[in-house]
């Protein structure tokens, strides 16, 4: 996967967590072999138990940072490993009374409660604690913010002021060297007016976010650069639409970064912009010396230096501060010896002189990667699919659901048989976790829709509607086919594996072709008005 695409294996946990609790729901209706206990006291659980699953399955694909789903697993398995604990307590001090721990096995809807309690509210505490790191952050750029605007007045204004008056004694004194003096005093002038004007860009709050073409923000700040240092910077654009929400301050982004790859970076500059589906990728290479490991993790961590360092200058100060404000992030890669394009060993591509056996320069290359216009649900290095993504792909599958077991049960009259995966065959519980497999897997059909190639496929509601057809046979297949069956018979349930009929075909295709058309057409709703 992309990096807009990855899983967020914190969100799994969650999940996979609740999936296991809400199976201790309906063991006590399968042990008195009657639903109305379950109907009266495990249906809420339930419910609550398949809402938490659907909710873990968002986190690991949705717009969230790893750090922040990573806090509300850690919090999620805190709840859930505190009832454990409270358990084997009482199961100790039961044993001691009585010689055994009958409570665990009689009762497994009260372990089921309790379990379902404490992975509830520690997964509200995460989702708490995780706004709060946010807060933390958002405060932290503040702060950032605050010390490069100190920091520039300090230094830029500083050295040129002494510049000045260094220059007016020299005049003062003597007469020679004047033309040489006054053409110093009028660049430092500059340089004042220039940090003045970049000063009070940074300090100032952002205007409201508008659309702003991200490529030709790019091309105009490639031109200028070029005729200001008489570079020649290759570009390349690749992809399609390119506009991002931000502000005027973007461009200012782009001139700090391709302004010190032109400066320090080397002949051989390389600028590509490229789009995909939920992310604009912005990468400025070159083939100078490695960025210090300061510079690095300044960018990709937003750690600013704790002291002045006048050789690197503010540039990626300025750059990381803004990317983030924008909702995107940074990496930054060095470039291998064969891509830099200077020195190595050119047969085998590696970086190292053959003569100093140290390593040469390989270049680096740095990546912007900033949300789309529309896509800004979440503020920092966001990832996955966007909260419109996620609310298309269940709304999608619970209504293909809908058809797919009006259909299903009106043919065959089998559907209530999706409850046994639960170890139950009532009708209810069959239709809850039928529309709960149908959201599950519609969340998993807009992961794999998020795709750029699948993505480009899937242009319009045919053949978005194919592509639902096709995610639906496999699941007839693997899911229905296989996996159904074979738990089945695990449950004492005879069934011939693997078991493939046409109604669960025609089932199947009915719900991935509704899922596929619906997924397509609520997307098309966003009709938002932009200046």
């Amino acid at each position: 996967m992309r990096v807009s695409q990855r899983v967020q294996y914190g969100g799994l946990v969650v999940a996979l967590s609740g999936f296991g609790i809400t199976r201790l729901f309906v063991a006590e209706a399968v042990r008195i072999e009657t639903a109305v206990p379950f109907l009266l006291a495990g249906m809420v659980p339930l419910v609550a138990g398949l809402a938490l699953t659907v909710y873990g399955v968002t986190l690991a694909i949705g717009p969230f940072s790893a750090e922040y789903a990573d806090t509300v697993a850690r919090w999620h398995v805190l709840g859930v490993g505190g009832m454990v604990v409270v358990f084997g307590v009482t199961a100790a001090d039961q044993f001691v009374r009585s010689g055994g721990v009958g409570f665990m096995y009689q009762s497994p809807l009260l372990v089921g409660n309790v379990l379902l309690g404490g992975a509830i509210g520690g997964t509200l505490t995460g989702i708490r604690s995780g706004r709060t790191v946010r807060q933390r952050q958002e405060i932290r750029r503040s702060a950032n913010r605050a010390l490069l605007v100190n920091r520039l007045l300090k230094h830029e204004v500083l050295n040129a002021i002494t510049i000045i008056d260094g220059h007016a004694d020299l005049l003062d004194a003597s007469s020679d060297g004047r033309s040489e003096s006054l053409g110093a005093i009028q660049r430092a002038v500059m340089r004042i007016k220039s940090t003045i004007r970049d000063v009070g860009t940074i300090a100032r709050e952002g205007t409201p976010s508008k659309r702003i073409d991200f490529e030709e923000v790019v091309r105009d700040v490639v031109d200028e650069l070029e005729a200001e240092f008489g570079a020649d910077v290759a570009l390349a654009v690749r992809g399609g639409d390119a506009a991002i929400d931000a502000d005027d301050r973007l461009a200012l982004v782009v001139r700090e970064l391709l302004e010190n790859a032109i400066v320090h970076g080397g002949d051989d500059v390389a600028v590509e912009l490229s789009s995909t589906p939920h992310t604009v990728r912005l990468s400025i290479a070159d083939d100078g010396p490695r960025l210090p490991e300061g510079q690095r993790t300044l960018l990709e961590d937003g750690e600013f230096p704790e002291y002045d360092d006048p050789a690197t200058g503010f540039g990626h100060q300025v750059a990381r501060l803004f990317v983030v404000q924008f909702g995107g992030t940074i990496r930054v890669r060095e470039r291998p010896e064969r891509d830099a394009g200077t020195g190595g060993d050119t047969e085998t591509g590696t970086g190292t002189d053959t003569e100093t056996g140290t390593d040469a320069h390989t270049g680096t290359e740095i990546t912007v990667l900033l949300p789309r216009s529309g896509q800004r649900e979440v503020t920092v290095e966001t990832v996955g699919l966007s909260f419109p993504n996620l609310t298309q792909a269940i709304v999608g599958g619970v209504l293909g659901g809908l058809g797919m077991g009006v259909f299903v049960h009106l043919s065959t009259g089998v559907l209530p048989v999706i409850g046994s995966l639960y170890g139950l065959g009532s009708p209810l519980v069959g239709w809850i976790t039928h529309l709960f497999h149908s959201a599950v897997f519609g969340l998993v059909f807009a992961a794999i829709n998020a795709a750029p190639r699948i993505d480009r496929f899937a242009a319009g509601p045919l053949r978005s509607g194919l592509l639902g057809l096709a995610w639906g046979t496999v699941l007839w297949f693997g899911a229905a086919g296989i996996v159904m069956p074979v738990w089945l018979s695990l449950l004492g349930v005879p069934t011939t594996v693997p078991n493939l009929s046409l109604n669960g075909f025609v089932g199947h295709a009915l719900w991935g072709t509704t899922l596929g058309v619906t997924y397509w057409g609520i997307g098309t709703l966003d009709v938002t008005e932009r200046p």
